[in-house]
């Protein structure tokens, strides 16, 4: 009985020992505005226009959630922007801050800058636009990095459906693409689930970030507006960030810090919003954007109240690849595809692929992830190789219409084994892939 209750006693002081040693995640964010000038800025998305901004809408952001757990640092950087590869980004955050992971996370907004352009007004095209616009996100990630708060993880989901399938079948077996939908017809299919992942100040007691992940393409206002701005998502973020911080700030334990709401596009490629402005001259139209934002505000500020923290050990996990697929249309020429995996807590699973994937590979990997809180980021890159433009599944490649066989070039079933390539990863990060064959 004695040594029973001696092992017993050495296997509580090794267990308490081994959570005192254990690594604690903590967290950081900041926002910072990214807004170019607002006249005469080339905007993004509508090869149509031609000419540039005539004024402002709202103002774009850079937002940064930087987390670290023991020796491993990674961000994500939430942007209003239609898309940002930036080599630059991944390698300075590496370098003053051991950032070895960041993810930049394009919302596709179709009114943000279009650099480098021709259209850009200064000789160099650009350029030193985006410079500047790199520089502000480096900012974001300092300011992150440099007030971190012990933090909790939780996860929650809600369900809205404010898009619509944009790819029409046909009676002859093809689809044709369908920009507008001014009947708000119901055509799927979509995914109207809202991932929530929060981010809370376990000292605090408050919420600093939500991570939002939503598909459908940020293209409320359309090609006629000519305003920057960050359409629906921004909307969204700046709703869930007053609320949220109004909220805490009435908590009169502590000075709250304000809560930030990131933005993650999910496989938004074949999906449209159902609230667009339809004709320039429509009183109502310029202000689909806000109110499509809203909705989607309000189900991430009801959905968020029954979010569950991830319990077990803190523990952050990534794998990067670049993958190398053939031209569809050309013998020579390849696409190169900079793949990120990330295991956080051994829960959220995070697939962040650049691109514009179509909402099948959010559904592949949502099905076939092995954790239980799947988070698909399209429109992700995480270093500096280029945009892969559409990444259609096999079967809407073979169907065809936009983004499917044309304004694509990336071959037939690469969806597939970006999302299976995501799919190994996880299970690698999850220990249950060897080096070696198993023994009998």
């Amino acid at each position: 009985m004695y040594r029973h209750r001696v092992l017993l006693l050495l296997a509580m002081a090794t267990a308490s020992i081994s959570r005192a040693n254990a690594a604690q995640l903590r967290a950081g964010v900041a926002k910072v505005e990214i807004t170019p000038p607002e006249k005469g800025t080339p905007l993004s998305g509508y090869a149509a226009r031609t000419s540039g901004s005539i004024g402002l809408l709202a103002p774009l952001y850079a937002r940064a959630l930087v987390l670290e757990c023991g020796e491993k640092r990674m961000a994500l950087v939430s942007l209003d922007l239609i898309e940002l590869p930036s080599e630059r980004v991944v390698a300075e955050a590496q370098r003053r801050w051991g950032i070895g992971l960041t993810l930049l996370a394009a919302s596709h907004t179709h009114e943000g800058p279009n650099f480098p352009s021709k259209r850009w007004p200064e000789p160099d095209g650009g350029k030193i636009a985006l410079r500047r616009t790199e520089e502000r996100i480096l900012e974001a990630i300092e300011k992150a990095a440099a007030a971190m708060f012990p933090a909790r993880l939780s996860v929650a989901r809600g369900e809205i459906t404010l898009g619509y399938h944009r790819l029409v079948m046909q009676p002859n077996g093809r689809r044709k693409p369908l920009f507008q939908n001014p009947e708000r017809f119901p055509i799927g299919p979509v995914d109207p689930t809202v991932a929530i992942i929060r981010v809370e100040d376990t000292d605090a007691g408050t919420t600093r970030a939500l991570v939002v992940g939503y598909a459908c393409h940020a293209t409320c206002q359309g090609s006629r507006n000519l305003l920057i701005g960050p359409d629906y998502p921004g909307a969204m973020a700046a709703k869930v960030e007053r609320v949220l911080s109004t909220s805490q700030g009435q908590d009169a334990r502590a000075t709250i810090e304000p809560a930030l709401c990131l933005f993650v596009q999910g496989g938004g490629g074949s999906v449209n919003p159902l609230f667009q402005q339809l004709t320039s001259d429509d009183p109502t139209g310029a202000t689909m954007w806000k109110k499509m934002g809203e909705f989607l505000a309000d189900e991430v500020l009801r959905a968020v109240r029954t979010a569950q923290p991830i319990k077990g050990p803190d523990e952050i996990q990534w794998r990067t690849k670049t993958l190398t697929f053939a031209d569809r249309w050309s013998t020579t020429a390849s696409v190169p595809v900079e793949i990120a995996t990330v295991l956080l807590n051994r829960t959220i699973g995070i697939a962040a692929v650049p691109g514009e994937s179509f909402l099948a590979l959010q559904t592949m990997f949502k099905r076939d992830a092995p954790v239980e809180f799947p988070l698909f980021a399209g429109y992700t890159t995480c270093g500096g190789a280029e945009w892969p433009d559409y990444i259609p599944d096999i079967r809407s490649a073979a169907e065809g219409g936009y983004g499917a066989d044309y304004t694509t070039h990336i071959e037939v079933g690469a969806a597939e084994r970006i999302v299976g390539q995501a799919v190994i990863d996880l299970f690698w990060l999850k220990g249950m892939f060897s080096d070696k064959p198993a023994k009998k």
